[in-house]
């Protein structure tokens, strides 16, 4: 009795074995069929992800840069059933294969955040729709990715997913014949179906998908049972004991050998995961702190590199890079010329860098060099090097391209220095160099920031002054040359900073145009000018015409000529005596806009003024074409009369040529008689500047008008 039970203990006990065994290795093999799907999603969604950035690097989105960068997917990535651009508003575009026809996207699928299933920040604009199965029986995800041009979203790069072949591929590798995989969503299957049957072994883990968790599951049918006792065996047993027991240690040393192989087989296995996870791994690490045309460090690692560098007490230079016309080479020969040339630039910096520096591409023209170690004497030399080496012609497809840059130089000049503000500081040093011009190494100094910081302090200041009506309106009168009489007056818009400084017109009208606010600005110089004028005309003194300048941006909108003549109908203003002031360059954009707009104005007997002739196209045609009765000569050609003689000639050819077109002339910024008396010889009959009044209030204006009027200088109005 004895023996029975010990050697049925011995069989239950390798029966329990066995089933744990069977029920660790098919946990084994479940965990290597979920992470193999992670991978291989993840993988597909990394090259998603690569390919949007390499459609983003391109520029721009078009038939011959799609099938250069998505030729030949369906073989490298057969899982993909196909890829496709469409534009923001959903439209197809392009497909590769051609033959693939993206499925619409469902109204609960939006273009939002993506699902993260990792903490990679490269997957952080993914999008992904839910699980799709199609009328043929394939089962398939949706991603999009959006591809930004110039910092605004110009599409999006779609994809179809094929789950159900990426399934079968890896049940083929991973599973035996006799295990089924089941795949759900957590609430229903997609892919197999469950077991319908009891007492069959399963094994269910979590998944991280990229649109939620799924739940992946492996089943297996039991082993057909094995009577392994009988009544008769037992009888049989019972003599034959010692037989059973040796053969019962037998069986389970073979059970433990094919435990222990399994389990070696598995670690084998293991290992070799972790050792592709850590390619991956090492491949998307170089992705993200590497340019994908030059291969060269990017920002981000330029940066991490300055960090470390500016902890320890050495010296650091960082040199910017900006390579001049890149555009201009990118529009005249194309985008595979314009990154030859790019690459080739890398390659010559190289070239005279010393071995530990180190080179940066940080934007589509811009290199940045950090080199530790380095003198400002050095900097400099290198930098000139640099620049020199660069000069030198380029030879790219047949093509002689000639390109120079500009450099800035920031050095550390104090220990609790930042890397992001050592890299602004020579880009700032770098855009100094190239307004410059001609001297195209620059070193950055703390008055470059001041006067940054100074512009944008008066930027916010001329806005708030703009919004809270806290400019003033000035005038500057025009005066006959022949009879030093008063005949017409300029609306000049001023305004006065906290520290007591006049600010110019120029600065204020700029500074507008940059803020969004012209079109506030010009209707209250309108408005205001005409108001004053009218009150001039109640009091009779009023001079032949006011001017009134209008900046190119106020052109922008459509309805400019009407506000101007329904403000001079609401003054009771003769139309003849408003004049309208243009810079050149309003004549020759737009043309046809432009010209209709015009038209208006004169039409209603509004005169039109060149403002500062000379300084743009100074070109004929436009004095043919538009109706301009007034030239005015910018003071730029006025201030040194009469040295210079050939600020002397252009006045003389202006004049000349108005006269033969019977127009008005007037010179701007007169201050000396002697500037006074050539312009008057020359034929030149109208001026204004300080040599005569300088810009004053409207009731000043109205002061000096009524002298006039009083001295009868002037006839009344």
């Amino acid at each position: 009795m004895v023996i029975l039970i010990s050697t049925f203990t011995l069989y239950k006990s390798a029966l329990s074995r066995q089933i744990d065994l069977q029920n660790q290795m098919l946990s084994v093999e479940v965990n290597r069929v979920q992470r193999a799907i992670e991978v291989n999603l993840q993988k597909e969604a990394y090259f998603l992800v690569w390919l949007a950035n390499n459609l983003q690097n391109k520029g721009e989105i078009n038939e011959k840069n799609w099938q250069t960068a998505t030729t030949g997917i369906e073989r490298t990535f057969p899982f993909f059933s196909g890829v496709y651009w469409q534009d923001q508003d959903q439209k197809i575009l392009f497909t590769t294969p051609t033959y693939f026809v993206p499925k619409p996207m469902e109204s609960a699928w939006q273009i939002a955040p993506s699902v993260r299933f990792t903490s990679i920040p490269v997957l952080s604009k993914l999008s992904t729709s839910d699980v799709r199965v199609a009328p043929n029986g394939s089962i398939s995800i949706a991603m999009l990715h959006p591809v930004f041009f110039d910092g605004r979203v110009a599409g999006y790069l779609g994809a179809s997913y094929n789950i159900k072949q990426m399934i079968e591929a890896i049940s083929v590798e991973f599973l035996r014949p006799e295990q089924q995989l089941v795949l759900s969503d957590g609430v229903s299957p997609f892919i197999g179906e469950l077991p319908d049957f009891s007492g069959a072994m399963l094994n269910t883990v979590e998944l991280s998908s990229l649109n939620g968790q799924w739940q992946l599951t492996v089943w297996q049918r039991p082993e057909s049972e094995q009577v392994y006792f009988s009544l008769p065996m037992l009888i049989f047993l019972a003599g034959l004991v010692v037989t059973i027991l040796v053969a019962i240690s037998l069986y389970l040393l073979e059970v433990n050998i094919i435990g222990r192989r399994a389990e070696s087989e598995t670690v084998y296995k293991l290992k070799k995961e972790i050792i592709q996870r850590r390619e991956v791994e090492a491949q998307l690490q170089f992705t993200a702190n590497h340019d994908p045309q030059t291969h060269l460090p990017n920002r981000f690692a330029l940066q991490t590199y300055l960090g470390r560098a500016l902890c320890s007490e050495q010296d650091i230079v960082l040199m910017c890079l900006s390579l001049d016309k890149l555009r201009e080479i990118n529009d005249m020969y194309g985008h595979v010329v314009a990154d030859q040339l790019v690459f080739e630039a890398a390659k010559r910096f190289k070239t005279v860098l010393p071995p530990h520096a180190i080179l940066a591409r940080t934007s589509h023209d811009q290199f940045m060099v950090a080199c530790a170690g380095m003198s400002q004497l050095e900097a400099e030399m290198q930098a000139n090097q640099l620049r020199m080496c660069l000069e030198e012609e380029f030879y790219i497809e047949d093509n002689d391209i000639l390109t120079s840059c500009a450099i800035g130089i920031a050095y550390r000049y104090s220990n609790d220095l930042r890397a992001e503000n050592m890299v602004r500081h020579a880009d700032t040093a770098a855009n100094k160099a190239r307004a410059l011009g001609n001297r195209k190494v620059v070193a950055y100094n703390q008055t470059m920031q001041d006067q940054l910081n100074h512009k944008k302090e008066l930027e916010r200041a001329i806005r708030k002054a703009i919004n809270n009506d806290e400019l003033e309106l000035y005038f500057q009168p025009q005066v006959d040359l022949r009879t030093r009489q008063i005949v017409g007056v300029e609306a000049l818009v001023r305004w006065e900073a906290k520290s007591g400084a006049a600010i110019s017109t120029d600065i204020i009208i700029k500074t507008a145009e940059e803020t969004g606010l012209m079109q506030r600005l010009g209707h209250w110089v309108v408005d205001t000018a005409l108001k004053h004028y009218s009150h001039m005309l109640d009091e009779r003194c009023a001079p032949k015409c006011i001017a009134i300048n209008v900046s190119g941006h106020e052109f922008q909108d459509g309805y400019l000529a009407d506000y101007v003549i329904r403000s001079v109908t609401r003054y009771d203003i003769p139309p003849s005596r408003v004049q309208i002031e243009l810079t050149e360059q309003v004549f020759i954009e737009n043309l046809e806009r432009n010209q209709h707009i015009l038209n208006r104005l004169t039409t209603s007997g509004i005169s039109l003024a060149i403002d500062d002739f000379g300084t743009g196209y100074s070109s004929l045609a436009y004095l043919k074409h538009f109706p301009v009765n007034t030239v005015k000569i910018d003071r730029g050609f006025i201030k040194d009369l009469p040295q210079s003689k050939d600020d002397l000639v252009i006045c003389q050819a202006v004049v000349s040529m108005a006269n033969l077109l019977q127009l008005k002339v007037v010179a701007e910024g007169v201050e000396t008689i002697d500037q006074q008396e050539l312009l008057r010889n020359i034929g030149c009959n109208f001026a204004q500047g300080h040599y005569y009044y300088a810009p004053m209030t409207a009731e000043q204006l109205m002061m000096e008008l009524k002298k006039q009027r009083a001295g009868r200088l002037y006839p009344a109005s």
